[in-house]
């Protein structure tokens, strides 16, 4: 199979080379910068990696991708840069995957592409990493045991000495808009901003306590709608981290690390919840894991590599469209990755 990595240089990109590699894939290395290709391909023990130059051209790109049968994308912010690859995807036939975790960006991949995607014989998968990958996932397993689905919750947590990269931090200044109004809540069969979210508490698994969440721009409250006919669908965070995303300045955002290292000793931790209610009950499915970054690699290398083994419908596709979640969420054992779903004792009208 041959399976490109599209900025491959940066934090992201040079881990999911890395785990390409570890499943026996030698990737395509493609990004801007030859010198950090190369020296990308030789950190990632790929010294003799292809690797080959592309701005954010379309054309160039298209014909950079002209022989590749999965692309991924791990260039960020995907607001600035994500576009001219997904086009230049659809337009060399190539099924693509990216690393997204803006809103704005997966809208536009829907909106936009979902049409010459189908017509093109091309599949696309976007936020594949950590948290609304996951998301989805968990979303789908909880829905298929309401009978009657009508709101869907979604949370995330993080806890631990995770620390975020510079690229990070300048995907979130790029969506600090996004971020202060928290986002988009699907409710009456469209998405709209101005609407807040019915959730104001929620006790995480394995947490005593309800915790205060306020609504947040998660990127699964656009693609749960596609797959569960739920009436609501919202995402919430704790308040303290919505402030923070809140509060991001672009000076601090530079300050950050641009590979950056969890402590071994109190490593970032993750979980990704999903609760489904419905007038006959409800359910909970959750996901955990550690490492969001090395986790998001191996989320996108395992999506790359059932598109290109397995392949999936045409189109711009949520993750639980493409793969079967339950099938997904077991393979990841092996990397450390924890999920369950159970029921909930509390309805809503």
């Amino acid at each position: 199979m041959t399976i490109a990595v599209y900025g491959a240089s940066g934090h992201t990109g040079k881990l999911v080379v890395a785990e390409l590699r570890r499943r026996g894939v030698a990737p395509v290395l493609i990004g801007r910068n030859a010198d950090r290709l190369r020296a990308a391909a030789a950190e990632t023990g790929l010294p003799d990696a292809t690797v080959r130059v592309a701005g954010l051209d379309e054309a160039a790109l298209a014909d950079a991708f002209g022989d590749i049968e999965v692309v991924i994308s791990a260039v960020a912010p995907f607001l600035e840069f994500g576009e001219p690859v997904v086009r230049a995807a659809i337009a060399a036939g190539t099924h693509y995957v990216d690393t997204s975790g803006e809103q704005g960006h997966v809208e536009r991949l829907f909106d936009v592409y979902a049409e010459p995607a189908r017509q093109a014989g091309v599949t696309v998968v976007p936020m594949v990493n950590d948290g609304g990958f996951l998301g989805d996932l968990v979303g789908s397993l909880a829905a298929a045991r309401v009978e009657q689905p009508r709101q869907v919750t979604l949370a995330h947590r993080h806890t631990g000495g995770a620390v975020i990269s510079r690229g990070s931090g300048r995907t979130a200044i790029a969506n600090a808009d996004v971020f202060a109004s928290g986002g988009v809540v699907f409710t009456g069969g469209t998405w709209r901003t101005d609407v807040p979210a019915r959730t104001t508490e929620i006790t995480f698994p394995g947490v005593p306590q309800p915790v205060r969440v306020v609504k947040f721009a998660l990127t699964e409250v656009l693609t749960i709608p596609r797959h569960v006919p739920a009436d609501h669908i919202e995402a919430v965070a704790e308040a303290e981290v919505a402030a923070l995303f809140a509060g991001l300045t672009p000076e601090f955002a530079e300050s950050l690390p641009e590979f950056p290292e969890d402590d071994p000793g109190n490593p970032g931790r993750f979980l990704v919840l999903a609760e489904v209610t419905g007038p006959g009950g409800g359910a909970r499915a959750y996901a955990e894991g550690t490492d969001t970054y090395r986790f998001t690699a191996t989320a996108a290398a395992d999506a790359a590599i059932r598109l290109a083994t397995d392949g999936a419908a045409a189109g711009v596709l949520a993750p639980s469209q493409a793969f079967d979640p339950a099938d997904v969420l077991d393979s990841f054992a092996a990397r450390g990755i924890r999920w369950s779903v159970e029921s909930m004792d509390h309805t809503t009208a």
